[in-house]
């Protein structure tokens, strides 16, 4: 026995899942109104559905407005019984003779209204017939408004079945499962509830139905899923399809359950069936989320079970539950995405200078041009968290562009004329741009000589596997830019492979200078490479240099260059040529000399 209240809001609700006949004309709805007015003779038909604030009409003849506020509303009162109520005369009818409809000139006089009623028994409105004399229903009249009353709903249920049912699996739609659980409230007191996302995939191994083309097939696989799903659940659940290849079912547990009844479920749905043929697993994905404590809504709920199959995709497994650390993440990467356009233009991005010596007579050569990121919540972002993600973002480009603009304008700044800048090239900036030409704007705009302009690409089977990466390259040399290839002695490391690509600077990766003193392995590493370097005619770098030991080392292998924390942190772009950095470890001049 449903209390008042609780009987209301399930009638609202009912009414609230039919806003679509708010804008969806219906013919249908007209013609009943139609054979209403000439079997009543009567001006005025009306379809109503009663809100709490107001009625509407999906249907009406001889009324121009498409709604009322529900103190206009006389249907308001058929509604809250059953049968057809009758009002002769409305103006001498105390429950009605005040309303505004009825006292206006040539107002309301005759009414008769028949409930509209649903299966689940909720009166959501009305069919009403309306004139401005006052009359009575002839005998058997009320009968026939009443049969009337039920072709509407008749109508309104085909209608709303065709709009919240898929069509090829009889499932409940989306529509659908947001109006079963629009007023449904995850609050501490409820039970923890499981959503459960399942994906029908494609399966290769099923047998050919005759299918013409690959979109027939996938349909067929899914309607095979839908079945499957919906013998399996029934009596355990209610499925719903919210897209062709989607399914979502919730159920109530106890907290301490959830993983059990989780594991369960998986277990059901991906047990083999029969077919003509050969038992067929149904081939889904799955992701799960739970609800402990009331905390969230529903629509966050699927939001968290569609996330999980996505991972559950990733991972190529089965199923995955929905992970929160993970989500932190993966919430922190889509700020970042969204803010980094922010930043660059408010300042929170900018340019540190790795300063660069030479290791014959520690002269300062120049500096690596490094991106960095002080976000407004996060504080400062690491260029190995957010380099990444821009470039998954398809942004890469852009701040490229950025970072070459900066830098030319803080190398005209410099004192030293030959001083150099190095700037590090995404990969996918040789897809999405000319990095010849974007560098040779930017020395004019900037009047900055080409030859003190440096780039670093990390070597990658994708400079061979793009065929206009090397041209591009070549282009670049042309201008007098130097081509430096990072991160050398891991990954694709080898000289032969280097043959094709025109750079002219070897920078050895920090992982092998890195703890050079302490790591025979390294040492004999590190001494051929820049041998065989020196010989091939490359310039060559030591990234990483933490101790004098290891400077000592490199500089004995006829290293030329250097760069670490031992020499000088990353500096402003306004601090890197005052002379030597007020960080350095030691006076470098005669560390290189000594």
């Amino acid at each position: 026995m449903h209390s008042t209240d609780t009987a209301e809001s399930q009638r609202l609700a009912a009414v609230h899942a039919l806003q679509w006949l708010e804008t969806a004309h219906n013919e249908d709805f007209q013609r009943i109104c139609r054979l209403a007015a000439a079997y009543f003779k009567v001006p005025t038909v009306l379809v109503s559905l009663v809100e709490q604030d107001r009625q509407w009409f999906p249907a009406r003849i001889g009324f121009a407005a498409s709604e009322t506020p529900i103190n206009q509303s006389i249907c308001a009162l058929t509604i809250r019984q059953n049968g057809v109520m009758q009002i002769p005369d409305a103006r001498q009818d105390p429950r009605v003779c005040n309303n505004t409809l009825v006292t206006a000139p040539e107002g309301i006089r005759f009414y008769a209204g028949a409930a509209l009623r649903t299966r689940s028994g909720f009166n959501i409105g009305s069919l009403c017939i309306i004139d401005k004399l006052p009359h009575e229903l002839a005998p058997g009249d009320s009968l026939v408004l009443q049969d009337m009353a039920e072709m509407v709903m008749a109508q309104i249920e085909q209608r709303q079945m065709l709009d919240t049912r898929d069509p090829v699996s009889g499932l409940p739609n989306l529509r659908q499962f947001l109006t079963d659980t629009r007023g449904v409230h995850l609050d501490s007191r409820a039970p923890a509830r499981l959503m459960m996302l399942i994906e029908a995939v494609d399966n290769h191994w099923q047998p050919d139905d005759g299918a013409d083309d690959n979109f027939s097939a996938l349909r067929s696989g899914a309607k095979r899923v839908s079945d499957k799903l919906a013998h399996i659940l029934e009596g355990v659940a209610c499925l719903y399809q919210l897209s062709e290849q989607q399914f979502c079912l919730m159920l109530t547990c106890h907290p301490d359950r959830h993983q059990e009844l989780t594991k369960a479920l998986v277990e059901m749905i991906t047990q083999p069936f029969p077919t003509q043929d050969f038992p067929l697993a149904p081939c889904t994905r799955i992701g799960v989320a739970c609800c402990l404590d009331g905390s969230q809504s529903v629509g966050n709920l699927l939001r968290k079970a569609i996330h999980a199959a996505s991972a559950a995709e990733r991972a190529r497994s089965r199923w995955q539950a929905y992970d929160e650390s993970r989500a932190h993440i993966h919430r922190r990467a889509f700020s970042l995405v969204n803010d980094f356009s922010a930043a660059m233009e408010g300042g929170g991005m900018y340019l540190e200078f790795q300063p660069r010596f030479n290791l014959q007579d520690g002269r300062q050569l120049g500096a690596e041009a490094l991106l960095r990121w002080r976000h407004q919540h996060f504080g400062p972002v690491s260029p190995a968290e957010f380099i990444p993600l821009i470039e998954r973002a398809g942004q890469i480009n852009h701040v490229t562009r950025w970072v070459i603009d900066r830098s030319l304008a803080a190398v005209a700044q410099w004192a030293h004329d030959d001083s150099k800048v190095s700037i590090n090239l995404s990969a996918l900036d040789f897809q999405g741009m000319d990095i010849a030409q974007t560098l040779s704007r930017a020395c004019k705009l900037h009047q900055v000589p080409a030859e003190r302009i440096e780039v670093e690409i990390t070597e990658g089977e994708w400079i061979r596997e793009a065929p206009n990466v090397i041209g591009q390259l070549q282009r670049i040399r042309a201008l007098g830019v130097d081509v430096a290839i990072d991160d050398f002695g891991t990954g694709y490391s080898n000289f032969a492979y280097l043959r094709d690509i025109p750079a002219n600077v070897l920078k050895l990766d920090q992982s092998i200078i890195t703890d050079l003193e302490n790591k025979p392995r390294n040492r004999v590493i590190a001494r051929s490479v820049l041998q065989l370097a020196r010989e091939l005619g490359y310039r060559t770098v030591a990234e990483g240099i933490e101790t004098f030991r290891s400077l000592s080392l490199v500089k004995s292998y006829g290293c030329h260059e250097a760069q670490g924390y031992f020499l000088s942190r990353p500096l402003p772009a306004e601090r890197l040529m005052r002379g030597y950095s007020e960080d350095a470890g030691q006076d470098f001049p005669l560390i290189a000399c000594g």
